[in-house]
């Protein structure tokens, strides 16, 4: 987890591009019987997008946004996930 502070301009530069490996509730409200409702495994999900909020306590993705005429951004397609779910954070590089 990066601990330093950034001020951000506003601009997608400002923004790390990341896949995160994390674990998820699965919930199945059909009748099932104890054997099966006990091998109930979570999911384990992967989420890429862009790293708007990191902290010791969740972690906030965007996937999508517009770059306003002024240079700030809108974001949208928003994912939270609790820091106790994340299983792994990698950065995307473009060569």
């Amino acid at each position: 987890m990066n601990k330093k502070k950034h001020k951000l301009s506003g601009t997608i530069n400002d923004y790390t591009l990341v896949e995160v490996t994390w674990f998820d509730a699965v919930s199945d409200s059909s009748w099932l019987s104890i054997d099966k409702a006990t091998a109930a495994k979570p999911a384990n999900p992967h989420s890429l997008g862009y790293k708007l909020h990191h902290t010791k306590d969740k972690i906030t993705l965007f996937t999508d946004y517009i770059a306003e005429e002024d240079g700030t951004l809108t974001v949208g397609n928003i994912t939270t996930i609790p820091a106790a779910w994340v299983q792994d954070i990698t950065e995307i590089t473009f060569k």
